[in-house]
């Protein structure tokens, strides 16, 4: 472990991280939320900036009240799927049918019009040995990522087209076993997008495969893996079929969230953003409370750092919906703040120092190295990302932050990180993000968090910052 010794400490890192991580679970529009946006923008007034803003913009907010299944005479442990559709108080009753994998093959020629789907939700494997192919550099003195493979518990692309199924023929309701995820917990809420009868982007249909728009809004849920399994089992050697009962009640209300904003002038307006989010799915002390840690790092840091020592602009941003649905927080920045996307050389991410932790017996163990992370790196030019990648490498190697992946932002991951908007409006970005299995379960608490990487992380982007700082903004965006 490498330190630098004028960034903030490990320790007063994982300070920042645990008391935004006490608030509460952090889903956009609650008063956890509103705690952590309060909390974020007096620490950046605390670091001497002046110009600091809270920004607010409209959402809508899913909320669960009651879930509850049935089948025959058995309660089944559940959880609500994110976003799904509602019933009333007495949930809706129908025969439960079980269509292995959700594919289209699997719903051909079936009547599940009425009834209750029960499927496998597939969490794809992500093998490390294959991102190394794709890679423009690798920091792994160890060689510990060719063993490498975690199930991605934030894909599910098999949920959504047997969603839109069970749907288009009119099935009651859907239930989705976790087939894939390492332990029996059913308490996994990734909500991407907001309430699913609202507009999904076409480019974002395109991405999970669906045919079109998703005709209709069931309700959902969630079992564990173990439940799961055994369900499947008795249906299959039930006498007939079996009734069940789903019960999903909840609302949909506008709310308010925000995005923090807080400019740090230099001696051009040329700007540089450092930005993470600030919402959560629970406490979630990785997802994404360490982020934030750290761009707080990276501003305690440079609000120190004299004028004269400082070329350009930097704009430290917490956005609010990384789980808000359409109204994402990096795209509603950058239509909110037209004068600094026009000024803007580069967007620097940063999500989830993270620990990596297996699952052995149910139960999670750390490994005591951190969860592989990659860095997704694009200039305005193949010049400009081959400089980018080669300053980046210097400061994975200097403060080892080893089991780093360099990576472009045209693999089949795409860019899949809250500098998403700024990748696809065309913007240079470093995009630092890691993806342990445990991202979205009440599990992520402070003993996730990397705690010895948080220094090294932090000295490592305020490096390359420094760099961009110097650089002439054409050389970085390619015109």
């Amino acid at each position: 472990m490498n330190l630098a010794s004028d960034v903030v400490s490990n320790e007063e890192i994982l300070g920042w991280v645990e008391e935004i991580a006490s608030y509460g679970y952090r889903r956009p529009g609650t008063l956890a939320d509103s705690k952590a946006v309060e909390y974020i923008a007096k620490k950046f007034e605390d670091f001497g900036l002046s110009d600091v803003e809270k920004q607010p913009y409209q959402i809508l907010k899913w909320e669960a009240r009651d879930w509850k299944l049935t089948v025959g005479e058995s309660e089944i442990p559940c959880f609500h799927t994110p976003n799904t559709g509602f019933t009333d108080e007495n949930g809706v009753e129908g025969e439960m049918v079980y269509l292995g994998d959700g594919t289209a093959k699997d719903f051909e020629g079936k009547d599940v019009e009425g009834k209750i789907v029960l499927m496998n939700v597939r969490f794809p494997l992500l093998q490390a040995n294959l991102l190394e192919k794709m890679a423009f550099f690798v920091w792994d003195p160890k060689e510990t990522l060719k063993h490498f493979a975690h199930h991605t518990a934030w894909i599910y692309p098999n949920w959504w087209l047997a969603y839109w199924h069970a749907c288009k023929q009119k099935a009651a309701g859907i239930v989705g076993i976790l087939a894939d995820y390492p332990t029996n917990e059913n308490r996994i809420y990734i909500p991407y997008f907001g309430p699913l009868n609202q507009e999904i982007p076409d480019w974002f249909l395109t991405r999970l495969g669906l045919p079109g728009k998703i005709p209709g809004w069931i309700p959902g849920l969630w079992i564990g893996r173990r439940d799961g399994a055994e369900l499947v089992e008795k249906l299959q050697n039930a006498e007939g079929s079996l009734k069940a009962n789903l019960i999903l009640t909840g609302e949909v209300e506008p709310a308010t969230t925000h995005n923090i904003v807080a400019v740090l002038p230099g001696k051009t307006e040329d700007t540089i953003v450092v930005h993470s989010h600030h919402d959560g799915p629970w406490n979630s002390a990785v997802e994404d409370a360490s982020g934030v840690a750290e761009v707080l790092a990276v501003a305690e840091h440079f609000t120190k750092t004299p004028l004269s020592e400082r070329e350009k602009t930097l704009v430290f941003l917490s956005t609010g919906t990384h789980f808000g649905g359409p109204a994402r927080g990096d795209s509603t920045f950058i239509e909110n703040n037209p004068d600094i996307m026009r000024r803007l050389v580069m967007d620097v991410c940063i999500e989830h120092i993270a620990q990596d932790f297996d699952a052995e017996q149910g139960e999670w163990v750390d490994t005591g190295l951190p969860e592989p992370r990659g860095v997704f790196t694009k200039g305005g030019s193949e010049e400009a990302t081959s400089n980018l990648v080669y300053n980046l490498a210097v400061e994975a190697e200097k403060y080892n932050l080893e089991r780093l992946i360099i990576l472009p932002g045209t693999t089949p991951l795409g860019v899949p990180t809250d500098a998403m908007a700024f990748f696809r409006a065309g913007y240079p970005i470093y995009s630092y993000i890691s993806g342990p299995e445990y991202l979205f379960d009440p599990c992520d608490t402070l003993d996730k968090v990397a705690v010895d990487q948080l220094n090294p992380v932090a000295a490592a982007f305020i490096g390359v910052i420094k760099k961009i700082d110097k650089a002439d903004p054409s050389k970085i965006r390619g015109h």
